[in-house]
Order: C-alpha cells, then sequence, then structure tokens
C-alpha cells in the first residue's frame, strides 16, 4: 500500500487545529507541525507528528516547514478582541498569511486549506451568504479587520495560481477551547456566574471537531480561489446560553439588554482598553458591532460541493464544553494566578 502524503498544519496545538490533527492521524496521513512550542506538541501528540519549530513571522522557518509537503493547512491566527491585540493580530493573521503562501509557493505546494472566519460574511437572508467578496469590517474590529485581510491576501495568492482554498467556521464550540475563544469565553463566564444578561444576537454554532472534518473536505475536495462556509445551527444567543445551562445543570441568565446600554459598556470598555492597556475584551468596540448582528448561516452550498455535513449536535459540543472547562478550572486552581494568554489558532 502506498504511502500517505505529508501534510503540514500550521496551528496544530490550538483549538481546531489538535482536532485537525487528529483527524488525519486517524486517516493513516502523515503530519508534520509548525509550531513554537515542540513540548506542547509532543504532550498531545507523543511521537506520531513531524515536528517543525517555527512561526508564521519566522520566513526562514516556514520555507523549511513546506520543503516536500503537499498539501498545507493554516490554521495558525490570533483570536482576541480589543485594540490591544491590533499590531498582534495584524503581525500573526495578515503578514503571517502572507509569508506563509509565499513559502507555499516557492515550494510548490500543490494545495493550501486556510482557516478564515463567517464572522466577516454578510448573511442574505437567514442563512445563505452574500455573494462576492465582502465589504471590510467596522472601524473598530481589530480581529474581524485581519481576518478579512487576511483572506484578501489568501485570494490574491490564488489568482497567482496557487491553490488556496478557504474555510469560513462559525463559532466553535467544544472541549480544549484552552485560552479561551470568545465563544468558549462564554461557557466560562456562565460557569462562574459571571453572565447574569445577554443581548438579543443571532449566532451560528459548530462542534470543533465537524469543522475540523470540514477542512480536511475543503483539502480533499475543494476548488482554488473558493470559499467553504463550516456551519450547523442558527441560535439566539439566549437559545445557547439555555444549552449550556442546561449542560451544567445552572439556571440559564434571563435578563435581555438594550443594544443601547452595550453599546455605551463597549465605548467605556474600549477607551479604559486604550489608556490603561488593561482588559480582556469583553467590552468593547467589536462585541458591540457583535451584539448587534445576526450572523445566521447555512452549510448547505459547502454539503452539495464537499458532501460534507455536521455530525455533533449543539447540545453536546455544548456538554463536552462544559465538562472540560470545569476540568480544566479544577486542574488551573493549583496555579493561582497564571494569566490568559492569546488564542493562537483558527
Amino acid at each position: 500500500m502506498a504511502s500517505q502524503p505529508l501534510t503540514l498544519v500550521t496551528g496544530g496545538t490550538g483549538f481546531v487545529g489538535r482536532f485537525a490533527v487528529r483527524a488525519l492521524l486517524a486517516e493513516g496521513r502523515p503530519v508534520r507541525l509548525l509550531c513554537r512550542t515542540p513540548a506542547k506538541a509532543r504532550a498531545l501528540f507523543g511521537e506520531s507528528v513531524e515536528v517543525c519549530v517555527g512561526d508564521l513571522c519566522q520566513p526562514a522557518s516556514l520555507a523549511a516547514a513546506c520543503r516536500g509537503v503537499p498539501l498545507v493547512l493554516n490554521l495558525a491566527g490570533l483570536y482576541e478582541f480589543g485594540a490591544r491585540y491590533r499590531a498582534a493580530m495584524w503581525q500573526t493573521n495578515v503578514l503571517g498569511t502572507e509569508n506563509l503562501l509565499s513559502a507555499c509557493w516557492s515550494a510548490r505546494v500543490e494545495r493550501v486549506v486556510h482557516c478564515s472566519t463567517s464572522g466577516i460574511l454578510q448573511p442574505n437572508g437567514d442563512s445563505a451568504v452574500a455573494p462576492g467578496f465582502p465589504e471590510p469590517p467596522a472601524w473598530g474590529c481589530h480581529y474581524k479587520r485581519s481576518k478579512w485581510e487576511s483572506e484578501r491576501v489568501a485570494l490574491e495568492w490564488a489568482g497567482r495560481g496557487l491553490p488556496v482554498m478557504i474555510a469560513s467556521p462559525t463559532a466553535l464550540v467544544g472541549a480544549e477551547d484552552e485560552r479561551p475563544t470568545p465563544t468558549g469565553r462564554m461557557v466560562v463566564d456562565l460557569l462562574q456566574g459571571r453572565f447574569p444578561c445577554y443581548s438579543r444576537t443571532g449566532i451560528n454554532l459548530i462542534a470543533v471537531e465537524d469543522v475540523a472534518t470540514g477542512i480536511l473536505a475543503i483539502a480533499g475536495k475543494g476548488a482554488a480561489g473558493q470559499r467553504y462556509v463550516l456551519a450547523n445551527r442558527n441560535l439566539w444567543l439566549g437559545e445557547f446560553l439555555q444549552i449550556v445551562a442546561a449542560a451544567a445543570q445552572m439556571k440559564a441568565p434571563r435578563i435581555v439588554l438594550p443594544w443601547g446600554f452595550i453599546a455605551l459598556a463597549g465605548v467605556l470598555g474600549e477607551a479604559w482598553e486604550r489608556v490603561t492597556g488593561l482588559g480582556d475584551g469583553r467590552l468593547c468596540l467589536e462585541t458591540v458591532h457583535f451584539a448587534r448582528r445576526r450572523q445566521f448561516f447555512s452549510a448547505a452550498a459547502t454539503t452539495a460541493a464537499l458532501g460534507w455535513v455536521p455530525r455533533k449536535s449543539i447540545e453536546h459540543a455544548a456538554a463536552d464544553a462544559v465538562a472540560w472547562a470545569r476540568q480544566h478550572a479544577a486542574s488551573a486552581a493549583v496555579a493561582p494566578g497564571a494569566r490568559r494568554q492569546p488564542q493562537t489558532s483558527a
């Protein structure tokens, strides 16, 4: 039996990345990881992966990582809300993408999947994606702007002939959301009693395992220059919190805040962060814009093109997130004062 071709994964120790690596290994496909901390990669995957030490912002390391690799999954990225992360997100999400795709071009990589986000897309109606490239995100949405720019870079390389495909996942839910992502932070906040009220926000949610299998489906069957939305279930934020609360056997918050109150809190939070350099992204201009939107999507076009469908229910994914967050909180309690680090993943 012929050996499977090697796959390079960036961000393989992140939230999405670790599930994608496990999916590749389950299919018997050899994996090379580009990562800054080999010890973390070994803790997650043992000797089952090849580790290449490097960073998206170090072009020399990317040239070595891409050598002899036909498929690259670019799942690395900085996912944070708030002005304090703006420069770092530009470095990683935009310039890092440019560096990686340039290295892929030089190494003659045959296929690249670039993980973007549905957050930059405009729903057309309740679930379809508006055609064409989206308009730039609103001012103050630093994360979305960095992902918008990185997707533009990816499509420019596709136009030059590099076979780049784009994965656009919606809000991810599941276990092992370490940092956590903003969605995972909502789960943690609810468990800690820090989510007394919410906004009337519409979101689409998907289990992290389904995003991983979707990325592999794009790698296998996707067309260069095309975007594939990885989505599952449209819910109002209050409905999602009820699902999480049920999994945690807690009461869900019932107070719905008018958007005006959220906007005021976001403006004040953004100002505080800019003046002091402190803040955690919970209250900023980006969360204000998010709170007003109805981000409902459908994966019907992706299913039709690739045959991929999400398998895991949001109830099961939320239960996984709750169980893991509680276990992680218990283990982290032995190290008080540990500071939250930026999320480097898709």
